[in-house]
């Protein structure tokens, strides 16, 4: 189990300029991406098996979807060698919860076999 204290994630909106080739990272993403790196301990080896996140969030505002945030969440764990691939996720849960010690905490389990259904 991995458990990380990150800064709140940007929307799934604001992660990208432009679209197919031209696509490229926000400046917006970039820097969160930065801010969270420094939270970030990778595993000696990248989970490469099937796994779980469990993600909960600090409403910033009522306007906000909860689950904008895991495309960011996701592909910054593959980023910086947490995760082999975003695509090894089996489950996903996700709550908002005002108790915190961050903006947005997450835990990473590897699944058992038989489990991810």
């Amino acid at each position: 189990m991995i458990k990380l204290h990150l800064p709140y994630p940007p929307s799934g909106w604001d992660l990208y300029n432009g679209w197919g080739k031209t696509r490229r990272l926000s400046s917006t993403y970039q820097k969160w991406r930065n801010d969270a790196g420094y939270f970030i301990k990778a595993p000696h080896a990248p989970i490469d098996k099937p796994f779980a996140l469990h993600v909960a969030l600090r409403r910033q505002n009522m306007r906000q979807d909860l689950d904008n945030g895991s495309k960011a969440i996701l592909d910054c764990l593959q980023h910086y060698g947490v995760i082999k691939n975003d695509n090894l996720y089996e489950r996903l849960t996700m709550c908002w919860d005002s108790d915190l010690p961050a903006e947005c905490v997450i835990i990473i389990q590897v699944c058992e076999a038989g489990l991810a259904a």
